[in-house]
């Protein structure tokens, strides 16, 4: 029974983005390519939006199970856990592709900045501020049991932190601190007019 008239368009509150993919997929584990971003929330607008999408969830199991004539069913895990630090975490994606031959389609997350203007190439590192739109998806599989999934639809960015690829030192998850320091070389002149002969 789940499908396409039970998707419900929402839009998170405003969080950190947590390895995003918006502008290029990842194809690492698709060939096809996956977009993806997590969203780091906390306090009450984590709990609201658990609250919201377990709602969701839990409506359209019940249909489920009526529908099937059964008590109860498998359930998926939800898309979304508890870190180590105390937020709440959701994972947001969007297949890049599907689809065979001339009925072959291909999708993008839409990418806003802060004033709702639409931007392209933008490279939106994990630690940005933003906001997700997305489609609430209830699925129900035998093999995976009844879930929801949170299809990514667009992001606004409303505080950007670049992705740098390479041994950056944000990108490793380090803070500045108090402690060891390097001391800066200094750089000794020669001067062109010595008498000394090297």
């Amino acid at each position: 029974m789940s499908g396409k008239q039970n998707i419900v368009r929402i839009t998170s509150p405003t969080g950190i983005a947590v390895y995003p993919k918006i502008e290029k997929p990842d194809t690492k584990f698709n060939a096809d390519g996956v977009y993806s971003v997590d969203l780091d929330l906390t306090g009450k607008d984590a709990d609201d939006l658990v609250a919201k999408l377990t709602k969701i969830a839990d409506a359209d199991y019940a249909n489920e199970c009526k529908s099937k004539g059964k008590k109860q069913l498998k359930r998926a895990e939800m898309p979304w856990k508890q870190t180590e630090d105390g937020k709440t975490r959701f994972k947001f994606k969007l297949k890049a592709k599907g689809g065979s031959g001339e009925k072959q389609w291909d999708q993008k997350p839409a990418l806003f900045d802060a004033k709702g203007n639409p931007v392209a190439n933008l490279n939106v590192g994990s630690g940005s501020t933003v906001k997700v739109a997305f489609d609430c998806a209830p699925y129900f599989t035998a093999m995976v049991g009844h879930g929801i999934s949170l299809r990514l639809r667009a992001v606004q960015v409303l505080e950007l932190r670049e992705y740098i690829a390479g041994d950056n030192f944000d990108a490793f998850g380090f803070k500045a601190t108090d402690g060891f320091v390097k001391e800066q070389e200094t750089t000794v002149s020669t001067d062109l007019n010595s008498d000394n002969d090297f």
